[in-house]
């Protein structure tokens, strides 16, 4: 299968298991990441890792270790490679049935768009939970009332987040292979976190609600009003907001994606 436009083939994965069984991979990615981070101190590794405080600097200093950091970058990376062929595999797979009308490919493409969204909230709401049941079982001493708002509250903006990224992820994939389409897009996303950790902490501070990635990090919001356990985000940044700005984000890059599906020539 080929989805050519000014002459750009799109590339398909080699075949990669069901779709619930790739969300159920990265539900354990997900709980494993958490489980080793969270040996030694699972109150800690509550905020600074399921909450994503060790992606936020603190005025006091202090600079995560790069195990961490690639500990809780793994389930989304997981997440966007396992899913980063959805778009180019199914075209191919249906392109006979449903490509020849215009119609029938935005239809098609909205069903793709839903199977996404699907399974993007399913990946973030079962993997903080089973983080946070994780981190119960390790002696988490933390009330599990603001443990379980923790875990609920990264997941809505991890939704939007993982939504978002594996969207894009799907609409570059049109126009290269879908590994490099997935190492392109999750490669900004990393640079842009780290890059923003690493900052002098005033112009982190200023930048934050601005970029689309820091708008999927619970730490970096301003939390005061429920937990004390994350008390480095932008005062008044908020979790509303940034859902909001992430959905938005989701809406156009999916417009695009049907867009260039209905440009396609499917050989």
């Amino acid at each position: 299968m080929s989805c050519k436009r000014h002459g750009v083939r799109v590339a398909r994965l080699r075949p990669m298991p069901g779709l619930p069984a790739r969300v159920v991979a990265c539900v354990m990615v997900s709980l494993l990441a958490t489980l080793c981070m969270s040996m030694n101190n699972p109150d800690q590794a509550l905020y600074a890792f399921l909450g994503g405080d060790l992606l936020v600097p603190s005025q006091y200093g202090g600079r995560p270790s790069i195990v961490a950091l690639l500990a809780w970058f793994s389930p989304l990376a997981a997440f966007c490679f396992l899913f980063s062929d959805l778009v180019p595999s199914g075209l191919e797979r249906d392109a006979s049935a449903v490509i020849p009308r215009v119609a029938s490919r935005t239809a098609w493409m909205l069903g793709r768009l839903a199977q996404l969204a699907l399974y993007s909230a399913s990946f973030a709401l079962l993997g903080r939970l089973a983080s946070a049941f994780g981190l119960l079982a390790l002696g988490c001493g933390v009330d599990p009332s603001e443990l379980f708002g923790v875990a609920l509250g990264d997941a809505v903006l991890g939704f939007a987040l993982a939504l978002l990224l594996v969207l894009a992820t799907n609409c570059l994939a049109l126009r290269v292979d879908a590994v490099v389409a997935f190492s392109v897009v999750f490669a900004v996303h990393v640079a842009t976190l780290v890059g923003v950790r690493y900052m002098p902490y005033g112009v982190s501070r200023a930048v934050a609600p601005w970029l689309p990635s820091t708008q999927g990090i619970l730490a970096w919001h301003d939390c005061s009003g429920w937990t004390t356990g994350l008390a480095n985000g932008v005062p008044g940044f908020s979790i509303a907001v940034s859902l909001a700005y992430l959905l938005v984000g989701a809406v156009i890059v999916a417009w695009l994606a049907i867009r260039l599906v209905r440009s396609c020539d499917v050989l």
